[in-house]
C-alpha cells in the first residue's frame, strides 16, 4: 500500500473514532499530491495541495487546494478551478473558490460560479452563489443567469427554490420565453408551469405565433416538382 493510500485510510479511521456528533455518521475521504496538517487543541487543520479531492458521503469536491478545518473538520475550503457534484442531492458545481459548512449544510461558491440542478434540469450562474442544502434554496448574486426548458433569465439577484421550482428575480430582471421578452422591477417564475408574474414597472415584447406561422408559409419556396417543366434553350430550333 502506497504512503498516499495509507494516509487516506488512517485519516478516515481517525474521523470515525472522533466523538463529535457530525463525524459519528459522516465519512470523509481525500487525496492530493501534498498534505500539510496541524493538530493543536481546537485548531485542527488539514490542507491538501495539488489535484486535491475530498468526498463527504455523496458530495465530491475537486480543487487545486482544499483545506479541512474547525471542530470535527466542520469547514471545507477549496480554491483553484473548483468543481464537483452530489449524486444523492442531484447537483453539480464549479467556481473559483468554495466554502462549505458541513454542520449547517451551506455551500458558498465565489467567482464565475455555476450550479446545475440535475434533477430539475436548471442551470444557474453568478459571481456569488449560496446553496442551503437543508431548505433547498439557492441565492444568486451579481451577473445572474438561469436557464430552464424554453426560459432564460438575467438579473442582479435571484432566489431559486428547488423543491417548488419557483424563481424570484430582482435587480433589472429580464425573462425570455421563446421569442417573448419581459422586464419588470420584480419577476417571479414557476419553472414547472412556465408561468411568469411581473411586478413594478413592466415592459416587454410578445410575438404573435399565428402570424409567424402565416409568414413562414408565405415565405416557403415553390415546389419544383409541381412547377411546369422549362425547356432547355439549347434544344430549341427554328
Amino acid at each position: 500500500m502506497s504512503y498516499r493510500c495509507r494516509f487516506i485510510a488512517i485519516f478516515v479511521l481517525m474521523l470515525f473514532l472522533c466523538t463529535g456528533r457530525v463525524t459519528a455518521s459522516t465519512k470523509i475521504t481525500f487525496s492530493a499530491d501534498k498534505l500539510q496538517g496541524t493538530g493543536s487543541s481546537g485548531k485542527t487543520s488539514t490542507k491538501l495541495i495539488g489535484n486535491a479531492k475530498v468526498t463527504v458521503d455523496t458530495l465530491t469536491i475537486n480543487g487545486e487546494a482544499i483545506e479541512l478545518y474547525g471542530k470535527d473538520y466542520r469547514y471545507i475550503k477549496a480554491s483553484g478551478v473548483v468543481n464537483g457534484s452530489d449524486s444523492e442531492k442531484g447537483f453539480s458545481f464549479s467556481a473559483s473558490s468554495l466554502l462549505y459548512d458541513r454542520e449547517k449544510e451551506i455551500a458558498l461558491f465565489i467567482g464565475s460560479a455555476k450550479v446545475e440542478d440535475l434533477k430539475n434540469k436548471v442551470k444557474t450562474a453568478a459571481e456569488r452563489i449560496e446553496y442551503n442544502q437543508k431548505n433547498e434554496t439557492i441565492l444568486l448574486q451579481i451577473a445572474v443567469t438561469l436557464t430552464s426548458k424554453d426560459i432564460s433569465c438575467d438579473s442582479l439577484f435571484a432566489l431559486y427554490y428547488r423543491n417548488s421550482s419557483l424563481l424570484e428575480l430582482t435587480g433589472k430582471p429580464v425573462v425570455k420565453k421563446g421569442k417573448d421578452e419581459f422586464k419588470a422591477a420584480r419577476i417571479s417564475v414557476n419553472l414547472d408551469t412556465e408561468d411568469i408574474r411581473l411586478e413594478g414597472k413592466v415592459a416587454g415584447t410578445v410575438t404573435d405565433a399565428e402570424k409567424d406561422e402565416e409568414n413562414a408559409e408565405a415565405a416557403q419556396p415553390i415546389n419544383e416538382e409541381a412547377a411546369p417543366e422549362k425547356k432547355d434553350s439549347g434544344d430549341v430550333h427554328e
